[in-house]
């Protein structure tokens, strides 16, 4: 870089892909140089893109430079190549003034982009990540990820990538409410495989559920562990299921926030590697420091989960409230939906004969019934004190009348009676005029003691 600094009288940088962006690993003729710069940035990221040397003749508008607060004249950035023709970084020159001529500084930028990555190529590449480096970058991605799921991928692959083995899983044993990571009672959550390996998490997850579960006590109650050797030489009594599974090295963290526990689930995260290799100790604070993250951020995400449903939920029955049942109303389809407006009979009676409290026990009741006889894809919502609307996707008004008789089945075996209102939405019609006539048609309903359900005209 001296060299080519001394004969081109401007300063050069030599940046090479690293984590996602390009990192600065030489320069030559500047006080202040960059240490990174996105992927996407300028010149250089022409250059990436296309595999070719780029030159802006005079850059001072359309160019603001690396090196802050000095002029930029001409520009001429060339690409560092391996012999596999792959880019792996870049050669910037920055001159401070215009340059004629760029033909030739274009050329020989060229030809040193290919020696440098050459001769990198025969060094090993460009420089790998720092293990703090690559802890920062995942720490950041969990922060930045808003899907529960997804944080569960990317805690495995970044688990895989600091131990350096092949595989990392998820194990997840959640109470019987809501799961951490949407898995069954027992299961492999999320899991990642280095490509062109043999997959042991698929290994894995065909044990025994209670090898499985007996796996997570002892990583939630004793904390992480690693192996320490070839297991055919040392004691590996207790782990025949995982060395049958083809395990040869496995590093076990539990998966929990700084308190030490996490909601609803106890998880361990499995490191594995079907080498029997010896990992060094610091990577085991890591992965623990990594975890730990994880399951805050999961804590995080599962708090304004639990947030939203309350905002969109009745707390009373559970059912979806106003809020959601207008955007469904609003994605009705003519000729195929069917609204059906229900009416609890004689409900203010309840109120004023039994008290309040046996009225929210027979919405309870009610809600529940009406849930379990709709089918998969229906939707009921509760828009108002005693007032259920069901949103069906049905071929006709003779489907419709159908589910609508079930519901009020459903409703008398809890021990009341219901009215229903049933409109298919016609071509053209707006979904409020579809909810106001069978909203009407309920009234009739509740005003004929003979008929339970009403079909709108």
């Amino acid at each position: 870089m001296s060299v080519l600094h001394a004969h081109a009288r401007a300063p050069v940088d030599v940046l090479l892909l690293s984590g996602g962006q390009l990192a600065l690993v030489a320069t030559g003729g500047a006080w202040q140089a960059p240490h990174a710069v996105p992927v996407h940035y300028g010149i250089v990221g022409r250059v990436l893109a296309t595999g070719r040397t780029v030159s802006i003749g005079d850059a001072s508008i359309e160019y603001s430079g690396l090196h802050q607060r000095r002029p930029v004249g001409s520009v001429v950035c060339a690409p560092i190549t391996c012999p596999s023709r792959a880019t792996i970084g870049v050669l910037n020159v920055e001159f401070d003034r215009l340059v004629p001529g760029l033909g030739e500084w274009c050329a020989r930028l060229t030809d040193i982009g290919l020696c440098l990555g050459a001769r990198i190529t025969e060094l090993g590449g460009p420089p790998a990540e720092s293990l703090a480096e690559r802890l920062l970058r995942d720490t950041l991605g969990f922060a930045a990820t808003g899907d529960r799921r997804e944080l569960g991928n990317l805690a495995c692959r970044a688990a895989v990538e600091t131990a350096g083995l092949s595989s990392a899983a998820l194990l997840v044993r959640r109470a019987a409410d809501t799961s951490m990571w949407r898995v069954p009672d027992l299961a492999m959550g999320m899991s990642y495989t280095v490509p062109g390996t043999a997959s042991l998490p698929e290994q894995l997850a065909r044990l025994d559920r209670r090898n499985l579960s007996d796996m997570i006590d002892a990583v939630c109650r004793h904390g992480s562990s690693q192996t320490q050797g070839d297991p055919d030489l040392l004691d590996a009594r207790g782990f025949e299921p995982l060395l049958e599974a083809g395990v040869r090295t496995l590093i076990a963290v539990p998966v929990r926030g700084t308190d030490g526990s996490i909601p609803l689930a106890d998880a361990a995260m499995l490191v594995m590697d079907q080498l029997a290799v010896r990992v060094d100790p610091a990577v085991l604070s890591v992965l623990e420091l990594l975890m730990a993250n994880a399951a805050m951020c999961y804590e995080r995400l599962y708090r304004l989960a639990r947030l939203k449903d309350k905002a969109e939920s009745d707390p009373l029955t559970g059912l979806p409230h106003l809020g959601p049942f207008t955007e469904r109303l609003a994605s009705a389809s003519a000729g195929h939906t069917a609204l059906l407006v229900m009416d609890v009979d004689n409900f203010k009676k309840v109120n004023d004969t039994l008290g309040h409290a046996a009225g929210d026990q027979l919405l309870i009741r009610l809600a529940e019934g009406l849930r379990e006889a709709l089918r998969a894809g229906d939707e009921v919502f509760r828009v108002g004190g005693d007032e259920f609307v069901a949103v069906l996707e049905v071929p006709d008004e003779t489907e419709a009348v159908r589910i609508a008789r079930r519901l009020t089945a459903a409703a008398r075996q809890v021990g009341h009676g219901i009215s229903v209102g049933v409109a298919m939405r016609r071509p053209g019609e707006p979904a409020e005029a579809t909810l106001r006539r069978a909203d009407e048609a309920m009234y009739l309903a509740k005003q004929d003691e003979q008929v339970e359900v009403r079909l709108a005209s």
